[in-house]
């Protein structure tokens, strides 16, 4: 298992007063539990949205879905919406308005004179599942919660897991597939440039663009960013996100 992928799991048990545990069997315990049949990169992105909201994924917070056809998406739980929107510093209350047919959230920030208001009608949500056939009114309250926080708070990179389901009925991709047909030298390549790419993405998308320039040109050089490329990015996106939508939070 790559060094920032330890690094990242280091992050969660300290977050969690989990130190004690050895970061690699803490590691292979989330990859048989909450992140099941992800590939290391999907590990990699899951650990990476996990510390950048500081979500648990013991507590299912945070969970990996996964499509039909391959791949996983990131999912985070109605708690782990929660956590984020009421562990932001600048969160000053949420209402909701709410009849048979819609629910209205208004979301108060402290460094804004207006709140922010977003209203989901049950026509257009409602989905299949049970939890929507038995709860439809908590579900809807759910769906209008997490679609004002993205206005309120500008979250992005993390979906519910309707959101997750209606993705994969409508057969988008999460993760790019590539020839199985490896140009010669491939594997001593990848070796060589995938843990400085993925700290670079870490670092923001002006670090992983200079870092892609920098790679040596040629067969191996496409094939290592049409692998590689969508799970970078994602990273280097969160970093860029604002610091103060990084929220400290007493461990749970």
């Amino acid at each position: 298992m790559s060094n920032i992928v330890l690094s990242q799991v280091s992050k969660i048990a300290s977050a969690f007063n989990m130190q004690d545990v050895d970061p690699a069997e803490l590691a292979n315990t989330l990859v048989n539990t909450v992140f099941k049949k992800a590939t290391n990169d999907e590990f990699l992105s899951l650990l990476i949205v996990a510390n950048q909201y500081k979500l648990n994924p013991f507590t299912k917070e945070i969970y990996a879905f996964p499509a039909k056809g391959g791949g996983i998406t990131p999912v985070v739980g109605i708690d782990g919406w929660a956590r984020i929107i009421n562990d932001n510093p600048v969160c000053d209350g949420i209402q909701f308005e709410q009849d048979d047919e819609s629910c209205t959230c208004k979301i108060f920030r402290k460094d804004r004179n207006h709140p922010t208001v977003v209203t989901e009608y049950l026509s257009e949500c409602q989905g299949n599942s049970e939890p929507w056939k038995k709860y439809p009114k908590r579900m809807l309250r759910h769906k209008a919660l997490i679609q004002c926080a993205r206005v309120a708070f500008g979250f992005s990179g993390i979906y519910d897991e309707d959101e997750a389901r209606r993705i994969d009925d409508c057969h988008i991709p999460t993760v790019q597939t590539v020839s199985s047909d490896l140009p010669q030298g491939y594997e001593a390549y990848e070796q060589q440039h995938l843990d400085n790419m993925r700290a670079l993405a870490m670092e923001g998308t002006e670090a992983l663009q200079t870092g892609y320039a920098e790679l040596p040109q040629g067969d191996c050089k496409k094939y290592f960013w049409t692998k590689h490329s969508a799970s970078l990015k994602e990273a280097a996106q969160h970093a860029d996100q604002p610091q103060g939508q990084v929220y400290e939070h007493s461990p749970a």
